[in-house]
């Protein structure tokens, strides 16, 4: 198990790395301007958006180091509660599950943007000239495709990439990592809501947690299945135990 668990990616250092890059080169940005004989002496604007941007990367880069660290605590074991493996055939279910959900929710929004951009497109065409209208109707016909194509790429995307995953779990108590991809509640304004043993669409775990961001609050659930010969019950309980759920 530990040899399994050592050669699980912290791809959260990889973000850290790319961010302290970006952190740099828009310092560069920053200070330039203010550098004599160089093409860009003097452009105020620029030293501006650099020291906005190199401030924006720098926080990321924090908020992704203090992940990264996390994501190594459960590799080490240190706040690890449970490791499992995925064989091929659950990762399967595990991937073909997260696919019809997506499609099904994509499916409500579509039906949701068409009626709205439906109800638009006739308001609108009541106050454009006529030889305008061919060309409103071509850009709203064009984004409603350009969603509709999305709609339906994504959910295969992520079959794709889950199916390419490691098969890895490690739930901790207050962040884990399923299939590679990290999930953290442990941070201002976040917590988890919900967790709870399921036996459909495969013998597994239930767990939803929320965040908090500048569009206000937002839930995460995930579903992922484990070993027909594990009880989830003892760590379920730790886990309300611990997050106070």
């Amino acid at each position: 198990m530990k040899e399994l668990v050592s050669k699980i990616k912290n791809r959260q250092n990889t973000t850290v790395r790319i961010f302290g890059i970006l952190t740099i080169l828009a310092v560069f940005m920053t200070v330039l301007p203010f550098v004599e004989e160089n093409p860009l002496t003097g452009i105020w604007a620029l030293a501006f958006l650099g020291f906005f941007f190199s401030i924006t990367f720098f926080i990321i880069s924090l908020i992704f180091r203090n992940r990264a660290k996390k994501m190594d605590k459960l590799k080490t074991g240190e706040k690890l509660l449970v490791h499992l493996v995925l064989d091929s055939e659950m990762i399967k279910k595990y991937a073909q599950t997260l696919r019809e959900e997506s499609k099904e929710k994509n499916k409500a929004i579509m039906w949701v943007i068409g009626i709205l951009f439906l109800i638009v497109t006739l308001i609108f065409l009541f106050f454009i000239e006529k030889d305008e209208r061919g060309a409103f109707l071509l850009i709203i016909g064009s984004i409603v495709l350009i969603v509709f194509a999305a709609s339906r790429f994504f959910p295969w995307y992520y079959y794709r990439r889950n199916l390419k995953g490691d098969g890895q779990i490690l739930i901790g108590e207050k962040y884990a990592y399923f299939n590679g991809y990290f999930h953290n509640w442990d941070y201002p304004l976040s917590g988890l809501s919900k967790v709870k043993s399921i036996k459909t669409p495969f013998h597994g775990i239930y767990l939803a947690y929320y965040y908090t961001d500048r569009t206000w609050q937002h839930t995460h659930e995930i579903k992922f299945p484990v070993p027909e010969d594990f009880d989830p019950s003892p760590i379920i309980q730790r886990l309300k135990s611990t997050n106070k759920k």
